[in-house]
C-alpha cells in the first residue's frame, strides 16, 4: 500500500523573482608557520590594502561566515601571559612592565601601545590602526605560539544580532522563539551555510521557487522507477522535478479495514520544495522566508511521486546521494554530507534499507530521517528505526511533543514539527500560523509533521559541516543529542513518551562542531558498493 504525502492546511502569498545580492565578505589571507621572532614581518606581508579586498565568490562567502554580527575589523588585541616561575614573587609592577615590554617588542611592527587589563589580567594592546580581522587574528595565532603566552586573541567589535530581512521571517517562530525555537540566530552568528556542504532531499522531488536560490541546487537525479508513480511520463531520469502527487479517492487502494486509501482526493503536496525551504530558501532577499543553511546547496532526489515510492527506489537514491555507484544512474558528482529523510513506514528495518544506509554513513554521509506521523513507538518505522540513523520526532510551539509525533528511545532528539491543531471546549480548531512555514509550488504555506522537524536537524548538520568539514556522521550525532535545550518541565508528553534528549540547540551545536575542528576525527572507510537487489520491497510514504 501507498500512502500520500502529509498535507496540512495551505495559508500563504504567491512568491515573486528575488533580487538576490550576495553578501560581499572580505576574502581570507593566509600566512606561513611564524616563528614569535618573525611577528614583526607579519604586517608586510599582509597590508590593510590587501586585506580589504572583497569579492563576491570569495573563498569567505564559500565557507558562508556571517559578519554581520561579528565586525570584519579590529584595531586592538588581547594578549594573557604566563606568570614565569624566575619572577613568580617579584611585585607586581616588575612583571607588568616586563610584559608590557616583551608584548611591545612582537608588536612593533604595529606601534602597538597597552591600554589597560582586564579583570581577568590580561592586557589589552591598542594596534595603532584597524585591520582586517584575518589578519588579526592570524597575529594572535602566532603570538599564542609563545610559551610565555597563556593566550591571545582579537579585542572583537560585536554588534546587535541582525535577523533577516526576510519578509515573512517574523512567522518563523520555530527558529528563534522561546520555548518551541531552535536557537538559530545564535548559530548564524557564525555561519549561515557554506557551497562547500551539501544536502541531499531524498523526497518529491523539487518545483522552482523564487525563494530557492537555483545557484545552490545541484544536478539531482529520478529514481522512481515506476511511470504511474512518477507522473511525468516516464521512469528514472535525471530530472527531479516534482510534477505533483495529486491523488483522488481511493486511487491508492484499501487499508486493511476496507475502506479507501485516500478517504477523499487530495492536492499535490509539494512536499520535497516544502522540506527544501526550511533547508535552504534563501536569505536576506527581502522576501518571503528564510532556511536554516541558506548558503549551503541542496541535491534533490525523487523518490516519492502518487501514492508514496519503492524501498528500492529509496534505498538507490540513498546510495547515489553519498556518491556510491548505483546501476544504470550516472555517477553523483556532488555527494552530500547531509541526506535528509521525510518518509517512512511501519516495518522493521530490512535489509535494503539498512545495508544502503550503513553505506552511506561509512562514506562519511549524516543521514537525518523522521520519527512517523503515528503517535507510536518510533522503533516500529523505518528507516527511522536502522541504525546509525538520527531519528527525528516532533515538538510545537510550547516545547512538548506534537501530538502526531512518534516517541520513544529510538528518537534521538527533537525539532519543531508544528502542531495546527488545538482542541478548545471539546472541539478542534485550525491554527495554522503554529505550523512551519515554507515553500511550495506557487508560493509558502504552514504544515506540520515531523517531516517538518527533520529539516530543521539537517539544516542544523550543515552548518555545523559548514565550520568543520572533518565531521564524521557519528560525531554530528553526538553534538546534537549532547547540545539539545533539556526539555522544561511543562514539556509533560516528552517527558512521559520520550523525545530524545531534547530540542536542538542551533547556536550550541554550532559553537561545539567549531571548537572541535582541530581535533582528530576518523576516517570512514571506503566500503564496496552493493547494488544487489532484495526481496524485501515494501511502500513507504512521506511524513
Amino acid at each position: 500500500m501507498k500512502v500520500s504525502s502529509y498535507n496540512n492546511a495551505y495559508q500563504g502569498n504567491s512568491a515573486t523573482k528575488p533580487a538576490w545580492s550576495a553578501n560581499n565578505m572580505i576574502k581570507k589571507n593566509s600566512f606561513p608557520q611564524l616563528g614569535l621572532l618573525s611577528i614583526v614581518v607579519l604586517a608586510s606581508i599582509t597590508s590593510p590594502a590587501s586585506a580589504n579586498n572583497f569579492s563576491l565568490n570569495s573563498e569567505k562567502e564559500e565557507q558562508g561566515k556571517v559578519v554581520t554580527n561579528i565586525a570584519a575589523s579590529t584595531n586592538r588585541l588581547i594578549i594573557k601571559f604566563k606568570t614565569p616561575k624566575n619572577i613568580k614573587n617579584t611585585p607586581a609592577a616588575a612583571i607588568s612592565k616586563a610584559q608590557t615590554a616583551s608584548a611591545l617588542s612582537m608588536l612593533s611592527a604595529f606601534q602597538a601601545k597597552p591600554l589597560r587589563y582586564t579583570s581577568n589580567g590580561a592586557q589589552v594592546y591598542s594596534l595603532g590602526e584597524t585591520l582586517d580581522i584575518n589578519t588579526v587574528e592570524s597575529l594572535a595565532k602566532q603570538i599564542s605560539n609563545d610559551s610565555a603566552v597563556e593566550y591571545a586573541e582579537p579585542d572583537y567589535i560585536l554588534t546587535k544580532q541582525e535577523m533577516p530581512n526576510d519578509a515573512r521571517y517574523s512567522e518563523q517562530w520555530n527558529y528563534y522563539e522561546k520555548p518551541g525555537g531552535i536557537n538559530l540566530p545564535d548559530a548564524w552568528n557564525i555561519t549561515a551555510g557554506s557551497t562547500k556542504t551539501t544536502v541531499a532531499i531524498i523526497d518529491t522531488g523539487l518545483v522552482k521557487h523564487p525563494d530557492i536560490d537555483t545557484k545552490r541546487i545541484l544536478p539531482g537525479y529520478d529514481f522512481i522507477s515506476d511511470a504511474w508513480t512518477a507522473n511525468d511520463g516516464n521512469g528514472r531520469d535525471n530530472d527531479p522535478l516534482d510534477t505533483g502527487d495529486a491523488i483522488n479517492a481511493g486511487e491508492c487502494g484499501q487499508d486493511s479495514f476496507g475502506n479507501p486509501v485516500p478517504a477523499k482526493d487530495q492536492p499535490s503536496s509539494w512536499h520535497g520544495t516544502h522540506v527544501a525551504g526550511i533547508i535552504a530558501a534563501s536569505g536576506n532577499n527581502q522576501q518571503g522566508i528564510v532556511g536554516i543553511a541558506w548558503k549551503s546547496n541542496i541535491l534533490p532526489i525523487r523518490v516519492l511521486g502518487k501514492c508514496g515510492g519503492y524501498t528500492s527506489d529509496i534505498a538507490d537514491g540513498i546510495r547515489w546521494a553519498a556518491g556510491l555507484n548505483v546501476l544504470d544512474a550516472p555517477k553523483n558528482q556532488y555527494p552530500a554530507q547531509v541526506i535528509n529523510m521525510s518518509l517512512g513506514g511501519k516495518h522493521a528495518c530490512g535489509r535494503t534499507y539498512q545495508n544502503a544506509i550503513s553505506d552511506a554513513i561509512a562514506q562519511g554521509t549524516t543521514i537525518i530521517v523522521a520519527a512517523g506521523n503515528s503517535a507510536d513507538d518510533a522503533s516500529q518505522y523505518t528507516p527511522a528505526n536502522c541504525k546509525g540513523v538520527i531519528s527525528i520526532a516532533a515538538t510545537n510551539r510550547n516545547g512538548d511533543k506534537s501530538y502526531y509525533s512518534n516517541y520513544g528511545q529510538s528518537v534521538d532528539v527533537a525539532a519543531p514539527g508544528g502542531e495546527t491543531r488545538i482542541i478548545q471546549n471539546g472541539h478542534a480548531q485550525q491554527q495554522t500560523y503554529n505550523g512551519i512555514l515554507s515553500t511550495i509550488e506557487g508560493g509558502y504555506a504552514f504544515y506540520q509533521g515531523t517531516s517538518m522537524a527533520a529539516p530543521h536537524v539537517a539544516g542544523l548538520a550543515a552548518l555545523m559541516y559548514s565550520v568543520n568539514p572533518k565531521l564524521t556522521p557519528t560525531t554530528t550525532k553526538q553534538i546534537l543529542k549532547d547540545t539539545a535545550k533539556v526539555f522544561s518541565a511543562n514539556a509533560t508528553l516528552c517527558k512521559k513518551y520520550g523525545c530524545g534528549t531534547g530540542i536542538i540547540d542551533a547556536g550550541a551545536a554550532v559553537k561545539k562542531a567549531k571548537s572541535l575542528l582541530d581535533e582528530d576525527t576518523t576516517t570512514p572507510p571506503t566500503p564496496e558498493t552493493d547494488n544487489s537487489c532484495s526481496w524485501l520491497d515494501w511502500n513507504c510514504w512521506p511524513y
